[in-house]
């Protein structure tokens, strides 16, 4: 396995993934089922690839655990789509700006679901 890939959010795959299917009038139910689709994607390659979960020491019942990285958020999908430089540095800031009041209004988490 090669270093760092149990701390990567956006494995290649990925990425080739969200460059096909992203537009820029995506709604954002769209982004949701999108990102929800990634991290799906993610456990796959992990499967895949063998890569083991990184240990965390749970003081309340004195054991090692496993520990999975947190789903795919829509800010994570914004900041992978301007690092690709699909998105300007004005586009990222409108779709963060315009998914925060979004989230907000529908009471979300930042992964789109009901909070």
């Amino acid at each position: 396995m090669p270093a760092g890939d149990a701390q990567r959010a956006w494995f290649p795959e990925m990425l080739s993934e969200l460059e096909q299917k992203w537009y820029p009038d995506m709604t954002w139910d769209e982004y949701v089922d999108f990102c929800s689709e990634m991290t799906r994607m993610r456990e796959n390659i992990w499967k895949k690839k063998d890569i083991r979960p990184a240990k965390n020491w749970c003081p309340n019942c004195q054991d090692y655990h496993d520990s999975r990285p947190p789903p795919i958020s829509i800010r994570s999908m914004l900041f992978a789509l301007k690092k690709m430089k699909i998105l300007s540095e004005n586009e990222f800031k409108e779709l963060e700006k315009s998914w925060k009041k979004y989230r907000k209004s529908q009471n979300l988490d930042s992964y789109g679901k009901l909070s």
